[in-house]
C-alpha cells in the first residue's frame, strides 16, 4: 500500500473528528470505522482513569465486532496535568498479520488525532455543563431554566407548564443551627426530593443561596406545592440527622401570550415577594388578567409610543456632588413622563416597559437627549460634566449593544469620556457573560459603565468581582435612619463595601444622601461623591444648565 494512501485516510478522519462535538457523537465512530478498515483493527475501547489509576471517569467503546484478537491489542496512554490517564486500546482483526512499522506509525497517529479530539470535546462539555448547572449542588442554574422557558416559549408549549419560584424558610437560622456543610447536604437533597416524580422536560434549578426557580407541568403542581408545604430530609447518618424544611412559593400558571423568560422570571419573583411578606399566605399566585394592571398596561403602552414621538418625556439631571469640596462632578440623566404640566412616577411606567423592550426605546431616547445637550454645552463654551445614563439589562440581547451607544455619542461629536452607562444590580436572571462582553466593549472605547443599587440583588459579590466596572453606585438602603439597631448593621456592611471597592480600584458614589449625618457617615468610610435632595432633586435641563454654568 502507497504511504500517500495511508495519509489520505488518515486526513478524512481529522475531517470527521474536528466535526464532533462531543465524545460519542457519530463523526468519532464513523472516523474509527474509516480508519479500522484500512489500519486492519476491528475495536477501539477509550477509558479515563483517575490520578491513582483506579477508577474509569469514562469508557467509550466504538465498535468491537466479535472477529477481533484479544491476545494481541495495542495500547496507548496519554497522561494530561490533572493526573487523568486516557488509555485506548486497539484490538487487530482475527487472523490478520502483525501490523508493520509502518502501519504502526500510521495507527499511533491516528490514535494521537482521536485523543486530541476527545480532550477538545469534553472541555466543550466541561464548558457547557458549567454554564447551566451550579457548581454547590449539581443542579442546573438559572440560565438553564430562563433558556428552557424561551425554548417553549418559541415551539409553542409554554401554556402546559407552571413557574414557580421557592424560598426556604428561616434557613439562616437552619444554617447556624446544623452547619453550613450539612445544609449544602440539605439543599442537594431537597432539590432531589423535589425533582422525584417529574419528567425530563421539567426544570428544578437553583438561583442563589436557598431559592430555586421551577418549571413543571401543570398536572404535576399540587405535588409539588405538597412538598414545599412540609419535607423532612435527612443529611446524616445518625437517628436525628434529620431537619423539616418548609418553604414559601410565587406561583405562575403559564399562557400562550408569555413573551419571553424575563416576564416569567419577572411575575414569579413577585408573586413570591407577596408570599414572603404575607403573614397568612404561604403561596401566592401571580395574576396576569388582574383587570386594574391589565387596564394600567394597555394605557401605557398605548400612550409611550405618542410621549416620545411628541417628546412628552423630558430629560431631567440630578447633581452629583464631591463631598471633598462640594463642586459639581456630574449627573445622572433621569426621564419624565409629563402630561398636562402632570409628572407621572417612573415607578408607574418603568416596571411595564421593563416587561418588553420597550425599556430599550426610553434608554437610547434620553442618551440621545443627554448627548445633544453636551453637544450643546461645548459649543456655547460649557465645560461638561459627566452624565451617567441608565440601560437595562434587557439590552444585553443585544449583540451590537456597544457599537449602538457609540453611534449615538460620535453623532453628536461627544468626548466618550462625558458619558458613563449605569446597569442596574437588581435583575435576578443577569446573563454574566453578556455583561462583561459590554463592560469591557465600553471601556476599549473609553466610555467608564457604573453598577447600580448596589446592594439590592443576590449576585451583588459575584458582580464586582467578575464585571470590571468603572463606579459602584451605593444603594441608599445602606445609610438607613439615625437611631435604628438594624441600621448599625446596614453601615458596618457598607463600610465594607465602600473599603472592598477602593481595593479594587472602582470608586464609589452614594444616593438618596438627605442630610449632614449621611454626609458624615460617607466621609468617614471614605467615600466622596454622592447624590440626593441634600445637594439637588432631579431638575429640568434648563435648570441644570444654570447649575453647570454656575460651577
Amino acid at each position: 500500500m502507497k504511504k500517500e494512501f495511508y495519509e489520505d485516510v488518515v486526513m478524512n478522519c481529522a475531517e470527521l473528528l474536528s466535526r464532533a462535538h462531543t465524545v460519542e457523537a457519530e463523526e468519532n465512530k464513523e472516523a474509527v470505522r474509516e480508519a479500522g478498515k484500512e489500519l486492519h483493527f476491528g475495536g477501539l475501547e477509550m477509558k479515563r482513569l483517575d490520578a491513582e489509576g483506579k477508577s474509569v471517569i469514562q469508557s467509550i467503546c466504538f465498535m468491537k465486532p466479535e472477529n477481533v484478537d484479544r491476545s494481541r491489542v495495542k495500547e496507548f496512554c496519554y497522561k494530561e496535568e490533572d493526573g487523568v490517564t486516557a488509555v485506548y486500546t486497539v484490538y487487530p482483526l482475527a487472523g490478520q498479520d502483525e501490523w508493520n512499522e509502518r502501519a504502526l506509525k500510521w495507527l499511533n497517529f491516528f490514535v494521537m488525532q482521536l485523543h486530541e479530539a476527545n480532550e477538545r470535546q469534553n472541555l466543550v462539555q466541561d464548558a457547557n455543563y458549567y454554564r447551566y448547572h451550579d457548581p454547590q449542588t449539581k443542579h442546573t442554574n438559572m440560565a438553564y431554566f430562563s433558556e428552557c422557558c424561551d425554548f417553549y416559549i418559541k415551539n409553542k408549549i409554554v401554556d402546559r407548564y407552571t413557574a414557580i419560584s421557592v424560598n426556604l424558610s428561616d434557613f439562616t437560622n437552619l444554617n447556624l443551627l446544623i452547619g453550613s456543610s450539612n445544609c449544602d447536604t440539605v439543599l442537594i437533597r431537597y432539590m432531589d426530593w423535589l425533582k422525584e416524580g417529574l419528567e425530563d422536560d421539567e426544570v428544578v434549578s437553583r438561583i442563589s443561596g436557598d431559592q430555586f426557580a421551577l418549571l413543571i407541568r401543570k398536572e404535576h403542581e399540587e405535588m409539588i406545592l405538597e412538598k414545599l408545604r412540609s419535607s423532612d430530609i435527612v443529611y446524616g447518618t445518625h437517628t436525628n440527622d434529620v431537619v423539616t424544611v418548609s418553604a414559601e412559593a410565587g406561583i405562575y400558571r403559564l399562557s400562550k401570550d408569555v413573551e419571553s423568560h424575563h416576564n416569567i422570571i419577572q411575575a414569579i419573583s413577585n408573586a413570591l415577594n407577596v408570599a414572603k411578606n404575607s403573614v397568612q399566605l404561604q403561596f401566592s399566585y401571580y395574576d396576569p388578567l388582574s383587570a386594574d394592571a391589565t387596564e394600567k398596561k394597555k394605557f401605557y403602552e398605548e400612550a409611550f409610543e405618542k410621549a416620545l414621538a411628541n417628546e412628552n418625556i423630558h430629560v431631567f439631571f440630578q447633581p452629583k456632588v464631591s463631598l471633598k469640596d462640594y463642586d459639581l462632578i456630574g449627573a445622572e440623566a433621569l426621564s419624565r413622563w409629563i402630561v398636562n404640566d402632570e409628572v407621572i412616577p417612573p415607578d408607574s411606567f418603568i416596571p411595564i416597559l421593563e416587561e418588553t423592550t420597550r425599556i430599550c426605546e426610553l434608554d437610547f431616547y434620553v442618551l440621545d437627549h443627554v448627548c445633544k445637550s453636551i453637544h450643546s454645552w461645548i459649543r456655547h463654551g460649557v465645560k461638561p460634566v459627566k452624565v451617567s445614563v441608565n440601560f437595562s439589562r434587557r439590552h444585553l440581547s443585544n449583540k451590537n449593544l456597544v457599537q449602538d451607544i457609540v453611534q449615538v455619542l460620535d453623532k453628536y461629536e461627544v468626548p466618550h469620556q462625558y458619558i458613563e452607562i449605569e446597569l442596574t444590580e437588581t435583575t435576578i436572571d443577569a446573563d454574566f457573560e453578556a455583561l462583561k462582553r459590554v463592560v469591557y466593549g465600553l471601556r476599549e472605547y473609553g466610555i467608564e459603565s457604573s453598577v447600580d443599587d448596589f446592594g439590592m440583588g443576590y449576585s451583588s459579590l459575584s458582580l464586582i468581582r467578575d464585571v470590571p466596572f468603572k463606579v459602584l453606585k451605593i444603594d441608599k438602603s445602606f445609610l438607613g435612619d439615625k437611631n435604628m439597631e438594624s441600621d448599625e448593621r446596614q453601615r458596618a456592611m457598607m463600610k465594607h463595601v465602600i473599603s472592598m471597592a477602593n481595593d479594587l480600584g472602582m470608586e464609589c458614589i452614594a444616593e438618596g444622601v438627605e442630610n449632614m449625618e449621611h454626609v458624615q457617615l460617607l466621609k468617614e468610610n471614605k467615600c466622596y461623591m454622592a447624590q440626593g435632595f441634600l445637594f439637588n432633586k432631579p431638575v429640568p435641563q434648563e435648570e441644570f444648565e444654570e447649575i453647570l454654568m454656575q460651577s
